[in-house]
């Protein structure tokens, strides 16, 4: 599976669930790759949300930082939803991926500029780890999207 910076794909089933319950279909974002040269190739993708009532002012995440992909402007997605800057995206193996292929639904592609956002909002949201900041800049780097500030090593 070609998962290229920007790719917005739908997975059935998504194995992995954060809060419990039954898998369910989840919409990914992928936001890039491990550095070519990792002993494990990881994939990190933002997960979105359409429960958006939670980022209301009387919601749980009414403080969080976030960007809502209205269908009108992103008719890649089939209901509105949003990406939360509070989350850390999800860091998986691209072997396992690989085994989900019948799974995955490719749904489109995010323009340069979306994702130039994105990457901008999660390195300054404090949530994403240096790690996965690293990561993510040299893949954006790798799709032709440059001229990104490189992310700060966080004092411990």
């Amino acid at each position: 599976m070609n998962l290229e910076v920007g790719t917005v794909f739908r997975w059935d089933n998504f194995p992995s669930h954060k809060f419990g319950g039954e898998s369910k279909a989840r919409w990914f974002v992928c936001l890039g790759s491990s550095e070519i040269f990792a002993q494990v190739a990881i994939v990190y993708l933002s997960t979105t949300t359409t429960q958006l009532q939670h980022f209301g002012t009387s919601g749980t995440r009414r403080n969080h930082s976030k960007f809502i992909f209205k269908t009108n402007e992103f008719p890649v997605f089939d209901k509105e939803c949003a990406i939360d800057f509070h989350e850390q995206p999800y860091s998986i193996e691209l072997a396992k991926i690989s085994n989900y292929q019948n799974d995955i639904e490719t749904r489109g592609m995010i323009d340069e500029n979306t994702m130039r956002m994105i990457y901008k909002r999660l390195s300054s949201s404090g949530f994403t780890s240096p790690k996965i900041l690293n990561d993510l800049h040299a893949s954006f780097n790798r799709a032709g999207i440059t001229g990104l500030k490189k992310p700060k090593h966080r004092k411990k």
